[in-house]
């Protein structure tokens, strides 16, 4: 009862004993949702697989208001495996089959993006209002220890024993810089959040808006269902009976033959690179067998939890009538 302000050193105790674990771990979680950010702005195979997925939207959209949009909310990546083909066939029996079939016909790899994002998956585990929340409980705790020790200064007679300014004084001028680094460095993240958000038409403030988490894990569940569509149309076409194929090209002109060799395939088109590019819009059988393995490979490794439904598929930024 001769110790004064006893909870308080408690407290302050404590936070010397746990700083060093809570600075330990909250470094690598900014680092890894600083990396995701940095990983969704500059892969190519995403920027490839939303362009074929814009153009396949537009094509659907062209007779109504909807047609010809410059892009869609990313929720709506989401919505792609509820909305079923007019002739929904087990080959192709969603929106999304036909866009995984269209990737798998002209590049495989792009439904393999998510390995162009090694952080995504795991940033889709860390809450990033938690980790601001716990580092500004770091500051305020530092300024709470720098408090108690100057009101303990104040107390004429101290006890001869009494070692707590002697020892905590060095310790808030020896860590204050750290928690300092700390916290610019969870600003800098927010800052890249909010440029990634802005990037993709996003509002990271926006109560209705996904948070960081949900937002990472909106792409790790897409990127899921996207490769489990493209190995069902690979496994759909390999069990397609040869035979009837046989009996139709049997049953052709004498003439036909060819014109079914030269016939076009227009989902080929959505992904031809732009004029003065020289992006490849097929590849081999060998690449092809390949792309096929890592997917079954990738199915194996777990994904981030479902999102919640989206109300929209393809927006154009004017306000809903229907």
């Amino acid at each position: 009862m001769t110790i004064p302000r006893l909870p308080q050193r408690l407290e302050c105790m404590i936070y010397r004993r746990k700083l060093e674990l809570e600075i330990e771990e909250i470094r690598p979680d900014l680092k890894t949702v600083h990396d995701a950010c940095k990983e969704l702005r500059a892969s190519a195979r995403f920027k490839l697989t939303l362009r074929a997925i814009l153009t396949v939207g537009n094509a659907l959209n062209g007779s109504s208001f909807r047609g010809g949009a410059c892009g869609f909310r990313l929720e709506a990546l989401m919505k792609m495996k509820e909305t079923r083909t007019a002739k929904a066939s087990s080959e192709c029996p969603t929106l999304l089959h036909y866009v995984a079939r269209v990737l798998v016909r002209t590049d495989p790899s792009l439904t393999l993006f998510i390995d162009e994002m090694p952080s995504v998956e795991s940033a889709a585990r860390i809450s990033f209002p938690t980790l601001q929340q716990t580092v500004q409980s770091l500051l305020t705790s530092l300024d709470k220890v720098k408090e108690e020790i100057s009101l303990l200064k104040q107390i004429r007679t101290p006890s001869d024993n009494d070692q707590f300014v002697t020892i905590m004084q060095p310790f808030t001028l020896e860590v204050a810089q750290r928690v300092d680094a700390l916290n610019k460095m969870a600003a800098l993240v927010e800052v890249d959040l909010r440029a990634l958000f802005s990037y993709y038409g996003e509002d990271l403030d926006s109560p209705e808006g996904p948070k960081p988490d949900d937002f990472f894990g909106m792409i790790c569940s897409f990127s899921s269902s996207l490769q489990k569509a493209g190995l069902e149309i690979h496994d759909a076409q390999k069990k397609a009976p040869r035979l009837t194929q046989g009996k139709m090209s049997s049953s052709l002109p004498s003439n036909s033959e060819e014109t079914v060799k030269t016939q076009h395939d227009p989902s080929h088109d959505l992904l031809m690179p732009s004029a003065g590019t020289h992006e490849p819009s097929s590849i081999s059988r060998g690449n092809l067998d390949e792309a096929i393995r890592s997917l079954r490979e990738g199915r194996k490794r777990s994904r981030a939890r479902s999102i919640a439904k989206a109300s929209k598929i393809f927006l154009d930024g004017r306000p809903d009538i229907s």
